[in-house]
């Protein structure tokens, strides 16, 4: 199972195109008080007779030490730099940070001026090494991904703003697919948003004060209404900015070298908003249910109190404002991509397990009887086709295309369910053969349930975007993540050309109904965990409205159920890789 192991290092990133840095050791000194401080680069080493030296163990930048009779020497060596380039293009690069794992405190103490309530300090555990991007996203670095410039402040060394989170994440979509075809995106890499504790951790960079110099801020007054110079050498914001944002870099950076961590523009970061626990947590990445999404750092119209490193700023994920942009990281994911022929590929992601509430709410416009809400738990992780089967897809496994319309990143459709678990069962033949199945697990139709539950990615709305349907038949909300009656032109689409939902599933709504492995039935009200459906009947579940239907058929919620033999030109499927289990 080489192809699903997430290893550790450099992971191949001396593949063409991608510079590994080589970091040459610095260091510098200041006297304050009675301490010695000591900025450096590489690896901190001590004397006292400046010809034996040892390294001063767990130091770290900036190394405070007492002054004292004694005589000591200081020196530091050159390591090897994880921290990478990226070539966007042929005139715009991206420079990326290696963040270690790491222990540290999140939250702000009781005692510091500008705290808010939602700050509480718990302890939490990074157990994964990943890259932060040295500077925030320029506006360069975001058209040579998206060709595209959104920002109301024109610079290409500037920040990108008036992003919203939806749009921070399809760059990291689109960039993730750029690098993959080069093929320098490592093995068990994506490209995405930080989660808010790495976000925290790495400006940090070792700091427990407001700002990630090493400071506070002095007075009440430097955090509310007045100029604050502690918060001036290393960020912009409403003293300094000139009600503008700034190119990136100008200020100064952290001890692990990233830059704008304060002001500028805010950062998004992947998490839903919630309360933080108060117990300490391994590699948190949120609640699992919100509609708001957090964004960190200050941006330059804000006080000082609003630019620390604690301080946490929400919204809905389809907000912009020309203070919001964003922050790339690039971490390590169980996503896999499965080789189905030479030029065909199967993307899939992993889908952690969770509990959710699966069904609709009575008064959530288009609701049908068959809807009703009860809480799922779904013990065990699985992985789903990032895109619906497309007939490339189809033909790499199957002998024929059966598709009405027809075109190779098409989704295959006009196939029954019973076809489509042939496909399945083919396909799951071959990956044992290849020796690249994992053990216990099969190629499937997702259950109903956990069909939803991807589809959902933690929204409890009509949609995956995080809205509500303002109609059952022609609906704007829906433009953006679906083709359905009203935008389609009467046929399916390209997979893979609207919003994605959390997780970096697409067209779930839309394009063409999925077929999933359930018999249709009643929903139980009790709360369930793993379940299958009913274990007979004449009708299988298929989800996700299509190309040829309205808006209410499009929604998270919505069923549908047809023989298992019809086949219809809007009507496809998605593939689940899922722990093995009996489809009677």
């Amino acid at each position: 199972m080489h192809n699903l192991k997430l290893t550790s290092g450099l992971l191949g990133l001396a593949l063409a195109g991608m510079t590994v840095h080589a970091a040459a050791p610095s260091l510098s000194y200041e006297v304050s008080g009675n301490d010695l401080i000591i900025t450096y680069t590489g690896t901190l080493l001590r004397s006292s007779d400046a010809v034996n030296w040892t390294e001063v163990a767990s130091a770290s930048s900036p190394y405070k030490v007492a002054l004292s009779d004694k005589k000591l020497f200081f020196c530091t060596k050159g390591a090897t730099s994880k921290d990478i380039t990226i070539p966007l293009s042929d005139m715009v690069d991206l420079d990326l940070i290696w963040i270690e794992p790491g222990t540290f405190l999140m939250g702000s103490p009781e005692d510091e001026l500008g705290r808010l309530n939602n700050e509480t300090q718990h302890k939490v555990t990074l157990t994964q090494g990943y890259w932060l991007g040295k500077y925030e996203i320029t506006q360069a670095q975001y058209e040579a991904v998206t060709g595209t410039n959104p920002s109301s402040f024109k610079g290409g060394d500037l920040p990108v703003d008036s992003v919203s989170w939806n749009d921070a994440k399809e760059f990291c979509a689109k960039l993730n697919a750029q690098e993959k075809a080069a093929g320098r995106l490592p093995e068990g890499y994506k490209y995405t948003l930080p989660t808010e504790a790495q976000w925290e951790y790495a400006c940090r960079a070792g700091t427990t004060t407001a700002f990630n110099n090493g400071t506070n801020i002095p007075t009440i007054e430097q955090a509310e209404d007045e100029f604050c110079p502690n918060l001036d050498e290393v960020g912009w914001y409403i003293f300094n900015s000139e009600k503008s944002t700034h190119p990136a870099g100008q200020k100064m950076p952290n001890a692990w070298g990233l830059y704008d961590m304060h002001g500028n523009v805010f950062e998004w970061c992947l998490d839903r908003f919630g309360d933080y626990p108060i117990k300490a947590v391994t590699d948190p990445t949120g609640p699992g249910t919100g509609s708001e999404r957090i964004a960190r750092g200050g941006g330059y119209p804000f006080l000082a109190w609003g630019c620390r490193s604690a301080f946490r700023a929400y919204s809905y994920p389809d907000t912009s404002g020309n203070f919001l942009g964003f922050r790339v990281a690039l971490t390590s994911t169980k996503d896999i991509t499965i080789p189905l022929s030479n030029n065909v590929n199967l993307d899939l992601i992993w889908i952690e397990p969770g509990t959710f509430t699966m069904g609709s709410p009575e008064d959530e416009p288009g609701r049908n009887k068959d809807e009703t809400q009860h809480k799922v738990t779904l013990s065990k992780g699985y992985w789903l086709g990032q895109y619906e089967i497309t007939q490339a897809q189809y033909r790499a496994i199957m002998p024929s295309n059966p598709s009405e319309f027809m075109g190779a990143d098409l989704p295959v459709e006009s196939v029954s369910w019973e076809d489509a678990m042939e496909f399945c069962k083919k396909l799951t033949a071959k990956e044992q053969t290849a020796g690249r199945l994992p053990a216990g697990y099969e190629y499937t139709l997702p259950t109903e349930a956990q069909w939803e539950y991807a589809c959902r990615a933690g929204t409890t709305t009509a949609l995956y975007s995080g809205k509500d349907l303002t109609s059952t038949g022609n609906c704007p909300n829906v433009n953006e993540l679906a083709w359905y009656k009203y935008n389609s032109g009467g046929k399916t689409h390209e997979v893979g050309q609207k919003l994605p939902n959390a997780w970096g599933l697409y067209d779930m709504c839309g394009n063409v109904f999925e077929w999933c492995l359930d018999w249709y039935g009643d929903y139980p009200e009790d709360p369930v965990t793993d379940p299958v459906g009913k274990t007979s009947g004449s009708g299988r579940v298929d989800r996700g409205g299509s190309w040829g239907h309205y808006a209410g058929l499009c929604r998270s919620g919505d069923r549908n159920d047809a023989g298992p033999g019809m086949k219809a030109g809007h009507v496809g499927f998605r593939l689940a890789l899922a722990p093995a289990q009996s489809a009677e």
